[in-house]
């Protein structure tokens, strides 16, 4: 990009333009921290909520599993499912 300058006279900026620019990116600076903070905030509030709630909830008491006894479990072996099918490996569709 080519940046042309005038060969002529420079004019200069006003003092109040400049005090003007300064002023407007203070306040633009001022503005977007507000926002940001206020958003900050809010999501912390947010979590304190949560996080109380979530303190006072009534907890489930964990399952406890009553182990006096063997449980009585039958067991087989495994056995494949028997076929009488010759055609096992085609797909119908």
């Amino acid at each position: 990009m080519f940046i042309f300058q005038q060969t002529g006279s420079n004019p200069k900026i006003p003092f109040t333009t400049k005090l003007l620019l300064v002023v407007w990116i203070i306040l633009g600076l001022a503005l977007l921290s507000f926002f940001a903070f206020s958003i900050f905030l809010i999501a912390l509030m947010v979590g304190v909520v949560l996080f109380t709630v979530n303190l006072f909830q009534k907890r489930k008491r964990p399952n406890s599993f009553q182990q006096q006894t063997p449980p009585n479990f039958q067991t087989r072996t495994y056995s494949s499912p028997r076929r009488n099918k010759k055609d096992d490996d085609v797909i119908d569709i």
